[in-house]
């Protein structure tokens, strides 16, 4: 279950000089409270959505919405609102984004050099996942290496999800009958794009 919503908090306040009261002529006596709000999830903020502000008199303890204030309190607000600056904290939840993404690409670049050089030096034990033509996915492993081919064991089971490959990539489900793979036709296979990941 994620836990989503928005929440709202106090940011700065400070009273507005020559600011008068909409419900007297007192001068100096508002204060303006500017609260900002921004959306979650499990509590963590991931962005700002927009400030709001709160009017409050001292003098007659009375709260104002911004329409309700005269031409004067307004332009007191805009000038003050100007040095209300959001906090960074509130972007805490993109900058989670921003570095699992940039992890998962560094991990994926790496993953595809590993891939390319287990490619050119295969060695005994590694074990393939390809995509069949059928369009499902499973394993081959090497069990002996020649100097221009493979000997490999071809596993029994297939899944319609790369992510289930975990799940049949056991010893029992391997096959004991031996093929040959000459190391063209694994490079040719990568290079259409049938070989998915090498693991050593």
């Amino acid at each position: 279950m994620i836990i989503y919503g928005s929440r709202s908090t106090h940011l700065k306040s400070s009273n507005l000089p020559n600011a008068k009261c909409p419900c007297g002529e007192s001068k100096g006596k508002l204060t303006a409270s500017v609260f900002g709000r921004h959306v979650h999830v499990f509590w963590i903020p991931l962005f700002p959505v927009g400030k709001k502000a709160v009017f409050e008199c001292k003098q007659c303890h009375k709260g104002f919405k911004k329409k309700e204030l005269g031409e004067d309190a307004k332009l007191a607000y805009k000038n003050f609102k100007g040095t209300v600056k959001t906090p960074l904290w509130k972007y805490t939840g993109l900058a989670i984004i921003a570095i699992l993404i940039g992890m998962g690409i560094y991990s994926s670049i790496q993953n595809d050099k590993k891939v390319v050089e287990y490619l050119e030096n295969p060695a005994m034990f590694d074990t393939y996942t390809f995509k069949t033509e059928s369009n499902y996915y499973s394993t081959f492993k090497i069990v002996e290496v020649f100097q221009d081919s493979v000997f490999v064991n071809y596993n029994d089971y297939e899944t319609d999800k790369i992510s289930g490959i975990r799940k049949i990539d056991l010893k029992k489900n391997y096959s004991s009958e031996v093929y040959v793979l000459t190391n063209n036709a694994i490079k040719s296979m990568f290079d259409q794009g049938y070989i998915k990941d090498i693991d050593r």
